[in-house]
């Protein structure tokens, strides 16, 4: 059988003389790639270089692809701060493996495709958006010796010249429902990279032992909103991806992961982040009202919310899940003005200090998050501070009140009109996130 391997390349650094990885969680899509290439009848591999790397300090990508004689090596692209690594690993592969096609995906990879494939010529293709219906296919050629028209989304070599295929692909409910999103035993040492932990440092020992044991569950795809900072807004995955729309995956096939996840592989927790139209959650409800019956209200669940939740949103909330589950907000900014200039599903101190009073009152956990905004002036993120610790003060429910930085992602909508938003500088292109990350000489082919 044919095999293939998908790549996930976190970001090296320097913590005082050791070298440690950050971005260690894979994108949850890998696992939907590697669905479909088994579909294809692939034997396919997911490798995580941190995990391999901490496991077997002398394990080499380049070794692996030539003992296993593999033609084709994806490579995730996700995160921009994996922007350097990622680039080095690929460069230094193709060296040492001058016949592979290497391939790059994710989010990042697409934003820059055509960049990508005109500055890095050992580069020989990027999937540009989803990626389910074009792995397989270009799989195939890649094994069959046959060049890549007519896939979709896909950007690639020919000779000298760069061709971008016209077709394209964004994946229907329909087609979610065909996807499976949670294939473990297609990531080499899994039951460890459940264990990895936020940072994780090569020169010490016991570092597998994480506890949270947290996985992400896709409930869909795409979002109507564009809050400014976002690389994941809607206009950023309308050029990326050609997505316009949202795409809900079928409920049953959520109950069947999650009842994987708990059964086989004694997941306990689970976080949820999709809140594409806050105006609109009937579908969530129903998801809450079926994993209430399945589950009896046990689940341990973190739901991320763009929006404000209403109070019928809370009540089925309550009713599916733990006492220890949390919902996740963020009011970015105390300042009514700013909140209303930089998020999408806005809503007022009033608002939400009423909903905050009714999660008090049913009991209901919460965390809120402000944010440390480029551009932003100091005495707004001071007042945002302060009224984070207002409302922690005030009300039980809120667990944790957090400042986090913001960074410039790609695409995201503030890049298009910097001035407005008093952005000093703006990145713009690949081989600008490639020198701002650059933070170990080497790449996981050398540390």
């Amino acid at each position: 059988m044919n095999k293939c391997v998908i790549v996930h390349c976190p970001k090296l650094f320097y913590k005082g003389e050791d070298i440690c990885s950050t971005i260690n969680y894979s994108a949850m899509g890998l696992f939907s790639l590697a669905s479909a290439l088994e579909k294809e009848n692939f034997d396919v591999k997911i490798i995580n270089l941190a995990i391999e790397k901490y496991l077997n300090k002398d394990f080499l990508l380049s070794d692996y692809i030539k003992q296993k004689g593999i033609k084709l090596v994806a490579i995730s692209l996700n995160w921009h701060q994996q922007t350097y690594d990622v680039i080095e690993t690929a460069q230094i592969i193709k060296i040492k493996c001058p016949d592979i096609h290497i391939s790059l995906g994710g989010l990042t990879a697409s934003f820059f495709a055509k960049e990508i494939m005109e500055k890095y010529p050992f580069i020989n293709s990027v999937i540009k958006g989803e990626g389910e219906k074009s792995i397989g296919e270009l799989a195939k050629r890649v094994y069959a010796g046959q060049t890549c028209e007519n896939i979709p989304n896909l950007l690639w070599r020919k000779g000298k010249d760069v061709i971008i295929n016209s077709e394209r692909y964004v994946a229907s409910g329909e087609d979610l429902d065909n996807i499976e999103f949670f294939k473990p035993e297609s990531m080499l040492h899994y039951q460890e990279y459940l264990k990895i932990p936020y940072i994780l440092n090569f020169s010490k020992e016991n570092q597998l032992n994480c506890k949270s044991e947290v996985h992400g569950v896709c409930l869909g795809r795409g979002c109507y909103g564009n809050c400014v900072w976002c690389g994941g807004a809607y206009i950023t995955n309308k050029l990326s991806s050609g997505r316009s729309n949202i795409s809900y995956r079928n409920i049953d096939n959520v109950i069947k992961e999650i009842k994987l996840m708990k059964e086989q592989y004694n997941i306990d927790s689970f976080s949820f982040s999709f809140d594409p139209n806050p105006n609109d959650r009937s579908h969530l409800v129903k998801l809450f009202n079926r994993l209430a019956d399945e589950f009896n209200g046990s689940l341990n669940v973190i739901y991320n919310l763009d929006g404000l939740p209403d109070k019928e949103f809370l009540d089925a909330f309550k009713w599916a899940f733990s006492d220890t589950s949390v919902i996740m907000l963020s009011p970015v900014f105390a300042n009514e003005e700013l909140r209303k200039e930089y998020k999408s599903f806005y809503y007022s101190n009033k608002q939400l200090e009423e909903i905050l009073e009714y999660m008090e009152q049913n009991k209901i956990k919460s965390e809120l998050y402000f944010s440390n905004m480029p551009g932003v002036k100091d005495k707004e993120i001071a007042e945002s501070e302060k009224y984070g610790e207002f409302l922690k003060n005030k009300y039980k429910c809120i667990q944790a009140c957090n400042m986090y930085d913001v960074d410039i992602e790609p695409g995201a909508p503030w890049t298009y009109s910097p001035e407005k938003y008093n952005l000093k500088k703006v990145i713009n292109t690949i081989s600008e996130y490639y020198d701002r990350n650059k933070a170990v000489e080497s790449s996981f082919e050398y540390c």
